[in-house]
């Protein structure tokens, strides 16, 4: 059996007796290549072999639309949402129909034969009339269009098999199901894939009544349509000028607190420098000092020997070096103490000297502070 359209426009409709309410339709839902070299424009090369074996799953597959409108009349895409465990989700889509039978035959198409699968079905007139006379009214033009959608086995995890692996263009899907039908308002991956049969019913001038009505309610709908949409649009814009200028400001304030801390920064860098020339002056002050103290008790220690001979001094010359390396590590007091008692000692030891020669005893205490006594009995113990 060959049918001849003309860009989707169908010449015949069929009149046979049907259930009231279930509006036949006869659907493309593909093209059959005679080679595996040629393809649709997604890349899909279909094999008549391949598309025999599986034709069966067409059977109560659902016809589906996206409507773009609440009063569904207007089809968009797929309705696809998102896809869980390799099934595509089509949450969207809205179920308006069924296949009842799929067959594979040739058609001819603007003047061309082309082998294709073919699915006969029925749309739902009594939940979806205005989507009826939508599709009534576009039929006439052959602009309704639509595309066949495919998934894979459990056993394969879902996943589409094809004849050859899966490839970008010519790929041949082998083991798969026929899960279901898009009517779509946007440009199809197949342009064979259009609905090319609806039932009509017999009443003509009711259904002209019914198309001028429907002309004139989609035209309200899609005047309202976009006026909500730019309306939406608008107050998408008005919160989009809204969320620049508060970016603006918050850019403003970044660099506002950026600069505050580009001051505090050299602020602070300028106390520290100040506090470490502070800090090296007091060090070089405190070095000079220490060293005029060291002086000092040099000078003190000096004056301090002065009274003794290098000899005398030499008992305590260790105490001396000390004293003059760090004259705080040892007192002036102890060396001078220390030589006077040498000196007592070693009078001590020689006294078969005169007591009274001149110069004896040695004054041991010329260079501490002078001692009274009654006698030098007091001093010596003697």
């Amino acid at each position: 059996m060959t049918e001849t359209l003309l860009s989707g426009r169908i010449f015949e409709l069929s009149s046979e007796r049907h259930i009231t309410g279930r509006r036949k339709i006869k659907l493309i839902l593909h093209e059959i290549f005679p080679s595996h070299d040629i393809w649709q424009s997604n890349g899909i090369s279909w094999d008549e072999a391949y598309t025999a074996q599986n034709l069966g799953s067409v059977a109560n597959m659902s016809i589906c639309a996206e409507f773009l409108d609440d009063a569904r009349s207007l089809p968009y895409g797929h309705g696809l949402t998102d896809v869980r465990d390799n099934i595509p989700l089509l949450e969207d889509a809205t179920v308006v129909g069924h296949c009842e039978k799929a067959y594979i035959d040739d058609i001819e198409i603007d003047g061309t034969v082309k082998r294709v699968l073919i699915a006969d079905g029925y749309i739902d007139e009594m939940r979806y009339p205005k989507f009826v006379a939508w599709l009534s009214e576009n039929l006439s033009d052959g602009s309704v269009k639509g595309s066949v959608e495919i998934v894979g086995h459990p056993e394969h995890d879902n996943h589409i098999i094809y004849d050859g692996g899966w490839k970008e263009t010519g790929r041949v899907p082998q083991i798969y199901d026929y899960s279901g039908y898009a009517v779509l308002g946007i440009k199809p991956a197949d342009d064979t894939a259009i609905v090319i049969e609806l039932n009509q019913n017999q009443n003509h001038k009711e259904d002209n009544r019914m198309d001028e009505k429907m002309k004139k309610e989609l035209g309200t709908l899609v005047s309202g349509a976009i006026a909500e949409l730019n309306s939406k649009w608008d107050e998408y814009y008005a919160k989009v000028q809204l969320k620049d200028a508060e970016i603006t400001q918050l850019k403003a304030d970044i660099a506002q607190k950026e600069a505050e801390i580009a001051q505090l920064r050299a602020d602070y860098e300028t106390a520290n420098a100040a506090k470490a020339a502070a800090e090296l002056g007091i060090a070089e002050a405190n070095t000079k000092i220490s060293a005029l103290e060291k002086e000092k008790k040099l000078a003190e220690l000096d004056a301090a020997l002065a009274g003794f001979t290098a000899e005398e001094q030499a008992v305590a010359q260790a105490e001396i070096d000390a004293f003059r390396a760090d004259p705080t590590s040892v007192s002036l007091d102890s060396i001078t103490g220390k030589i006077c008692v040498a000196l007592v000692r070693k009078a001590k030891e020689n006294p078969t000297h005169e007591q009274n020669s001149a110069g004896y005893p040695p004054d041991i205490f010329s260079g501490v502070s002078d001692i009274k006594g009654n006698d030098d009995s007091d001093i010596y113990g003697a």
